[in-house]
């Protein structure tokens, strides 16, 4: 069998630190034959550990998707804002796709995915949803659908992103405007909420949403402060110092702030740019704290949070039955089943694995044979819990409670409206 021939569109952490190693480690199966950067120094190191011919190397999409189909698939892992018309345009030129979260970040890119994936049945259209590929979250599916603890009543479903985590991104990163990206739920949690309305087992009816820029605001800046941590005289008693958190340990998010992380090019760079600005000094307007609740049409119930204040990354969620209850920690890998009727508690402990090469090599093999069928993690399989996702962001900044078909009706109707005026 021949090789699948790829095109990374976008070679920042996930492109270049996630895809491209794993195109390396199963090489006899597939490989790079173009890429799409726009930053110079990002692509100069790209091309250095991933060398494909020049003629292949494109500092823009217009460029690339104008040449002849270069590729059986593309992965396109570049900026949010950009992921639904680079999918559609790489669709239509013939191309398999591989795309990374949020599919769409708007109401007109929501609503014609499915008219999308249908038009396209011939291609793969894939997100990736490698929660999907986890053996936590089936394990928890596989209880729930099982009925061992009677049926379920509720969900509680917590998003620590980790204090470190969310000042990079949400702070002084890329995702600290929510109208350049998307909101919170769609960049931060769209998996989480696909998770969650799948282990409900109904389709969601109503949502409503809360949050607050608590912490992180100008608010919160004194005189004894300075812009950058660097110059600030309350820098070592502030535990959110971007000396602290990049300069102490060898990270991986150091490699979005420097193409070469070396201690001295992070000073550099942490001295004069947005990762060494005090967080009380941004530009940033992302919710450090999120609320919401879900009804579902059989009945289950649901909280959802997102948190920016914890030490460490988790996901932590708790199931709620007849006869029982379930608490699970992604970081812990461990799930308790604790059942009314039992004095003991039942504990499974998972294995570690890596669910984006489970992915990835799921795309690869469906490339390969062209095997669209029953893929579980294909845009239109997706749909229900984006338009979640985006009811639940309208019910944030309308404060009301929203009904998810009649919102995404209007959604419908008014895309329709506009496009006849426009077109």
């Amino acid at each position: 069998m021949e090789k699948v021939k790829l095109a990374i569109i976008g070679t920042g952490l996930r492109g270049a630190y996630t895809y491209a190693p794993l195109i390396e480690k199963y090489k006899d199966k597939c490989e790079i034959v173009a890429f799409v950067e726009n930053k110079k120094g990002r692509r100069d190191l790209f091309l250095e550990k991933y060398p494909v011919d020049e003629d292949m190397v494109f500092d823009n999409l217009n460029d690339f998707i104008a040449h002849d189909k270069l590729a059986d698939a593309v992965i396109i892992s570049h900026y949010d804002l950009l992921h639904y018309d680079t999918a559609q345009v790489a669709l239509v030129k013939g191309y398999d796709v591989l795309v990374e979260t949020p599919v769409a970040n708007s109401l007109d890119g929501l609503v014609h995915l499915k008219e999308y994936s249908e038009k396209n049945k011939d291609r793969l259209f894939m997100v990736a949803y490698n929660n999907r590929y986890s053996s936590f979250y089936k394990k928890l599916k596989q209880i729930t659908d099982s009925k061992e603890l009677g049926d379920l009543i509720n969900i509680s479903y917590n998003v620590d992103i980790g204090y470190q985590n969310f000042i990079h991104n949400y702070v002084r990163g890329n995702w600290r405007i929510t109208s350049d990206t998307a909101t919170i739920m769609l960049t931060n949690s769209c998996q989480d909420i696909d998770m969650m309305v799948s282990l409900s087992g109904g389709n969601c009816e109503k949502v409503s949403c809360f949050s607050d820029l608590r912490v992180f605001n100008w608010d919160n800046f004194n005189t004894k402060m300075s812009q950058n941590c660097f110059r600030c005289g309350e820098e070592e008693s502030c535990p959110f110092s971007a000396k602290k958190i990049y300069l102490q340990e060898d990270k991986f998010i150091n490699n979005s702030v420097h193409i070469k992380p070396t201690k001295e090019n992070l000073e550099a760079i942490l001295k004069e740019g947005p990762y060494g600005k005090c967080v009380f000094y941004c530009d940033n307007d992302v919710a450090d704290n999120l609320t919401s609740i879900f009804k579902f049409d059989n009945k289950v119930t649901a909280n959802f949070n997102i948190n920016a204040f914890t030490k460490e990354s988790d996901k932590k969620i708790r199931l709620f039955f007849k006869e029982g209850e379930v608490e699970a920690s992604l970081k812990d890998k461990q799930i308790k089943i604790k059942k009314f009727l039992n004095t003991e508690e039942e504990i499974i402990k998972l294995e570690t694995e890596d669910i984006d090469e489970k992915l990835f090599v799921d795309f690869i093999d469906r490339v390969a044979t062209k095997n669209y069928d029953s893929c579980i993690s294909s845009v239109k399989e997706v749909i229900q819990s984006h338009v979640a996702t985006f009811a639940a962001e309208f019910a944030n900044v309308s404060e009301t409670v929203v009904d998810v078909k009649s919102f995404f009706d209007d959604a419908v109707e008014m895309t329709k409206q506009i496009e006849k005026l426009m077109f």
